[in-house]
């Protein structure tokens, strides 16, 4: 698992970094900058609950994964096609493809996030995930840097086509790096169980009774509208209001993933302790400072700040929000909870950034993403309010005494 997160470090911190800088550059409207995260996120919301139930029925979860993102990275190879059509249609082919990418998408979120739930005990998961993201913040960090420093060097569009070529040629690493995972068999009886269609009524009794579950659901809509609100305005504010360059951005992203490796790290040596576990939803707090501080940069220098902040603060919101998902979740159960956290995180996806550019052209971008802090900091409260971490920090430690 620590091998395959290398080379997923590597499409998301070169491809998926920039694919939404390409099109800024095509030179598209705010509002269909805001389709780019809305659009698959809609897709997703139709697809994440079927995808659920098919992942369920799967006897083997690596071979579903495998197949599903060798699916999603071709149709990302795929926009390297892009500069070759009409200037015109290439922003609409864009959004297409993008939003066709969601639908293997579903699949493979299921797939690898029950994966993970699986290849370790619950004392020994929060060292995993943190170690894993650390991993990948050290790739990131200087795969990053080359991609920003090769799209200002290499001419246009050549620099982004063998960047978008990259991402299936890491794939295969990735694909071979799961292969050589050994879960445990499911037995007979569960994968029989599995394979029986599970009406959308009986999941969401599932779901409603789960009150750990249903508590973190709620707080979590919350915060992930705020981290929604501001997606596609970050780098319409980097590139069309500061002017940064892709070299520069590149810097940032290098920047935030060095810090975040040492935060990731130093959080594998804190999260064992119980007191840890149930103040780590502060991090969530400061991740707010990320579109705060970013409101007041007037310099492309001045965004040094807020890549600082989210170098700290992230590492702690992302072992925070995956490890209580799996505390929340029953493991037999747990595709169809993934599921539903999935479908309510793509809600806020689709609805989020479209709300944000409506912000930004009616109001004005700052004052956007100052009101995207806002709510980023109204979510952290609920994480605190309905005692997600208490009731997280409960169950990890029942865990460890069975």
């Amino acid at each position: 698992m620590y091998a395959e997160i290398f080379f997923q470090a590597i499409s998301s911190a070169g491809a998926m970094s920039f694919v939404s800088v390409f099109l800024v550059r095509l030179g598209v409207p705010n509002w269909m900058v805001g389709l780019d995260t809305s659009l698959p996120a809609l897709v997703t919301i139709l697809t994440i609950l079927p995808a659920g139930a098919f992942v369920r029925r799967q006897a083997s979860l690596v071979r579903t994964a495998n197949w599903t993102r060798l699916i999603w990275r071709s149709l990302l190879a795929a926009l390297a096609l892009l500069p070759f059509l009409p200037s015109g249609l290439a922003p609409y082919l864009y959004i297409a493809l993008r939003t066709a990418m969601a639908i293997p998408g579903s699949a493979l979120t299921i797939a690898t996030t029950t994966i993970l739930g699986m290849v370790t005990t619950p004392k020994r998961r929060p060292r995993m995930i943190s170690t894993r993201m650390a991993i990948h913040g050290l790739v990131g960090a200087g795969v990053g840097f080359l991609a920003g420093q090769w799209l200002d060097r290499v001419h246009y569009p050549l620099n982004y086509q063998l960047l978008f070529v990259s991402a299936p040629v890491a794939g295969l690493g990735n694909i071979y790096c799961l292969s050589r995972l050994r879960l445990p068999k499911r037995s007979p009886e569960r994968l029989a169980e599995g394979r029986r269609r599970v009406p959308l009524s009986e999941m969401a009794r599932l779901v409603s009774r789960a009150r750990s579950f249903r508590h973190f659901a709620i707080a979590e809509f919350i915060f992930r509208m705020g981290l929604a609100l501001p997606s596609a305005l970050f780098t319409i504010y980097r590139v069309r209001t500061l002017g940064s360059s892709d070299a520069w951005i590149g810097t940032l992203l290098t920047v935030e993933r060095l810090l975040s490796v040492g935060s990731y790290f130093a959080l594998g040596r804190l999260i064992a302790k119980p007191w840890m576990r149930k103040w780590l939803w502060v991090s969530c707090l400061g991740v707010a400072l990320y579109p705060l501080t970013t409101s007041f940069c007037t310099t492309p220098e001045m965004l040094l700040i807020p890549s600082v902040t989210a170098g700290i603060f992230a590492a702690g919101m992302d072992v925070f929000l995956t490890n209580t998902l799996f505390q929340v979740s029953p493991e037999e159960e747990r595709p169809t909870f993934v599921a539903v956290d999935t479908l309510l995180v793509n809600i806020t996806a689709f609805i989020g950034p479209m709300i944000g550019t409506t912000l930004a052209d009616v109001l004005d971008i700052r004052l956007a993403l100052l009101i995207a802090g806002g709510v980023r900091v109204l979510g952290a409260l609920a994480f605190w309010r309905l005692g997600v971490a208490r009731e997280s920090a409960s169950a990890m430690e029942a865990a460890e005494a069975s």
